[in-house]
């Protein structure tokens, strides 16, 4: 019974230091509005608590105030952003002080959580666009995704992309240039 318990406290308390945001700012977001549906008209949801996420356009500073325009994504379990090949439009970050765009940088990804502020109009090519604004409270920047798996091949240079062990007549083979 007690190992039981001291597993799950363990557990619990592991679960809870992993988390990207504090418990406090999670019970506030309000889980339940769509992105889509604050697109449509940002000045409705004005006051609102969201956690989004995406990937960076581009980042803006101003005398007192950072500006960062993301290409919105869906969140995964961890609040990352998964698959940034899908998006259903994109929102800008206010957030009150310095943020180095070195680091803030274009692809880069990024979980915010926030209050909408309403909604800013801008051009995208020739096309007006409604971008929501959050009014950011906490900010998750993402270490940068690596490019795939490699294998180093001491014998014939490398790295090859790693395609992992496959079938082979004579066993397993790790590698498709190993004779």
């Amino acid at each position: 019974m007690r190992v039981g318990f001291v597993t799950l406290s363990l557990l619990l308390v592991f679960a809870l230091s992993c988390a990207p945001f504090p418990p406090e700012t999670m019970r506030e977001v309000e889980k339940d509005i769509a992105f889509e549906d604050v697109l449509k008209d940002p000045g409705l949801f004005k006051g609102k608590v969201v956690l989004w996420g995406g990937v960076i356009i581009e980042t803006v500073n101003r005398p007192d105030v950072t500006l960062i325009i993301v290409w919105q994504t869906e969140l995964d379990f961890q609040k990352q952003p998964k698959e940034p090949d899908r998006s259903q439009g994109r929102f800008i970050v206010r957030y009150e002080g310095f943020l180095d765009p070195a680091i803030y940088g274009k692809d880069r990804e990024l979980t915010v959580s926030g209050t909408l502020a309403g909604g800013e109009e801008r051009v995208i090519g020739e096309r007006r666009y409604m971008y929501p604004v959050i009014d950011a409270r906490d900010i998750r920047l993402w270490e940068k995704r690596k490019e795939g798996p490699y294998y180093y091949d001491p014998w014939y240079g490398g790295p090859y992309p790693y395609w992992g062990p496959y079938p082979y007549p004579y066993g397993w083979r790790r590698h498709p240039y190993w004779w």
